[in-house]
Parts: C-alpha cells; sequence; structure tokens
C-alpha cells in the first residue's frame, strides 16, 4: 500500500473527529460560525508562528495566490461555509451525508474537464460508496428544499477544493504554505460573515475549555490538510475522495459512541460497504503506482 493511500485513510480517521469536537463546542453554546472562525485563524497563527521559526519563504506568485483565493473561498472555506447553513434547514446528519456527495464531483470533473479515463474498480467503488451512503442514511432522503442544495453545494464546493489543488498551479507549492493561506484565507470569510450577520460577537463567551477544543480542532485540521494535499499529489483527487470519503463512517461510529445517537443493521451495512471502497480504491491506486 503506497504513502498515499496511507495519508489518505489516516485523513480520513483525523477528519471523522471532527465533526465529534465540533458538537462538543455546539452543546457547550458557540455558534458553528465561531467555531469555524477560531478554527482557521488558529490554523493560519500556528502555521504563521512555525515559519517564523524556521525563517521560511512563503512567497507565491500572483497567479498562485489568485488560485489559492478562488479555491478557498469556492472551494474549501466554501464547503464548510456552505455545510454550515445548511444545519439550519435540515438534520446535520443528514447534511452531512449530503456532503460526502463530493467523490461523485470529483469524478465528473476528472472525466469531463480534464478527460481521465476512468477504470472500472473506480467506477466500482464510486457506486459502493453511492449505495453505502444510501444505506447510512436508512434509505430516507427528504424532497428536495434549499437545505439539501446547500449540502449538496457543499459537496460540490469541496470537489473544486480537491481537482484545484491536483490540476492548478498549487500543486508546486509546499503542503504547509497551501494550509497557511487555506487557514488565513478562510478565517477572514468567515470572520467577516460572523461579524456581519451573527447576533453575538465573535469575541463573547470564549472559555479556556472553548479555546482548548478549538485549538486541537485547529491542529487536528492541519494534519488532515496535510494529509489529503500529500495524498492527492501521489494518487490523485479522485482516489482520494472516495478514500477520505469514510471519514462518514469514522463520524458515524464515535457519534455513536460519545452521543448515543442510534444506529442498525443499514448503518452497520452502510460501514462495510465503505471499507470495501476504500479496500478497491487503495488497490487501483497502487496498481497505478506501480505502473507509473
Amino acid at each position: 500500500m503506497s504513502l498515499g493511500v496511507f495519508a489518505a485513510i489516516g485523513a480520513a480517521l483525523l477528519a471523522g473527529t471532527i465533526p465529534v469536537l465540533t458538537k462538543l463546542l455546539i452543546l457547550d453554546g458557540i455558534g458553528a460560525t465561531t467555531i469555524l472562525f477560531y478554527r482557521y485563524a488558529f490554523i493560519f497563527i500556528l502555521s504563521g508562528l512555525v515559519f517564523l521559526i524556521k525563517k521560511k519563504n512563503i512567497r507565491v506568485s500572483q497567479k498562485q495566490f489568485f488560485e489559492l483565493a478562488i479555491f478557498s473561498i469556492f472551494g474549501y472555506s466554501g464547503a464548510t461555509f456552505l455545510l454550515i447553513q445548511a444545519f439550519s434547514f435540515m438534520p446535520v446528519g443528514l447534511a452531512s451525508m449530503l456532503y460526502f456527495s463530493y467523490p461523485f464531483f470529483v469524478f465528473i470533473m476528472m472525466t469531463i474537464v480534464f478527460k481521465e479515463k476512468p477504470k472500472r474498480l473506480k467506477i466500482l467503488a464510486l457506486l459502493i460508496v453511492v449505495v453505502g451512503i444510501a444505506f447510512l442514511m436508512n434509505f430516507k432522503l427528504s424532497s428536495l428544499n434549499i437545505g439539501s442544495l446547500l449540502a449538496l453545494g457543499s459537496g460540490l464546493a469541496y470537489g473544486i477544493y480537491l481537482v484545484g489543488l491536483q490540476k492548478s498551479s498549487l500543486k508546486e507549492i509546499d503542503n504547509s504554505v497551501i494550509i497557511f493561506y487555506l487557514g488565513g484565507i478562510s478565517a477572514l470569510l468567515l470572520g467577516t460573515y460572523g461579524f456581519i450577520y451573527s447576533d453575538n460577537s465573535l469575541l463573547s463567551g470564549l472559555t479556556i475549555k472553548r479555546l482548548l477544543l478549538t485549538m486541537t480542532l485547529a491542529i487536528i485540521t492541519v494534519v488532515v490538510l496535510q494529509m489529503v494535499t500529500f495524498a492527492i499529489k501521489k494518487i490523485g483527487s479522485t482516489e482520494t475522495s472516495l478514500i477520505i470519503a469514510f471519514e462518514a463512517v469514522v463520524s458515524l461510529i464515535l457519534s455513536i459512541i460519545f452521543f448515543n445517537e442510534p444506529w442498525n443493521g443499514n448503518t452497520l451495512a452502510g460501514a462495510v460497504l465503505m471499507l470495501i471502497a476504500v479496500i478497491l480504491v487503495s488497490r487501483t491506486a497502487d496498481s497505478n503506482r506501480s505502473l507509473g
């Protein structure tokens, strides 16, 4: 199994803890926009401190900065922004499952826009992911509304981010530099939104517990982004997106353990199908690596 596959699996396992930590903060009374703002602000600050200590050059070209801004606003931070808006119109669990439509969008963009020839194992894995998500949702999909459109939009935005990392000049930038700019731009976007539209100040209600949880979220996010960026450069955006979709299963298991959320036979079947998809994609990625 290649390092790229290991990185993608590690990203899925770690990313699965993020919704649990976020829910702990929400249950403690802090708003979603505030959580995301501090999460990305800490990422920006921590990354900046590391660069200062190491005296690392973080200069990028005008083209690269433009692409970073586009894929931050309409990609990574756009995905989180749309997803938290979807939570206002539909259950968090269902919105999160619809967010995991992003392998679809990556597959479509890579096949149609970039003429990537789909392999049969990859197509099979994509279909298994779809069926797995259907099982995890107990085959209950509410009629199309603004919430589901926002959640699907978040999947599209994250798909754009994943493809952008592979097909733009960003692939030439060091992973840590990408994360630094993503954190700064995302914090600026979410902070502006929170300042204009939120009823509560971003600085109100902060406690040591909340700050520690948010910093933990930031550190996990940095590690996850590093792993995802590394995996994309090694095995491609389609394979990476399919593997990290297993994050949904990790989040579900942790939610059952920590929040006693309900589960049934469909839950178990969906988790098994998602695991099968990860194994299939891993084999495809390893085959590509051996051929390349």
